[in-house]
């Protein structure tokens, strides 16, 4: 669903290359500025992640977050 939406917003707007998100982190609450550019594999994400949220918006996290989020879910699955 995420990659529809992304591609949904770079097709509204094809002359752009790169498409700049500020969101507030569900995490810490602090502003988060996303870059999102197209790459071969997908799309690439610079300062910080997006994802699908109960909400019908998207959420954001901040980059030291969403590492933090990553090495407690590792964690978990040891």
């Amino acid at each position: 669903m995420m990659l529809e939406i992304l591609k949904k917003m770079f097709e509204a707007k094809p002359e752009i290359s790169t498409i700049a998100l500020k969101k507030i982190c569900s995490d810490c609450g602090c502003e988060v500025n996303i870059d999102i550019t197209p790459a071969s594999g997908g799309y690439g994400l610079q300062g910080g992640a997006l994802f699908e949220c109960s909400t019908d918006d998207n959420c954001a996290k901040c980059a030291a977050c969403y590492k933090a989020n990553q090495n407690n879910n590792r964690k978990k699955v040891k």
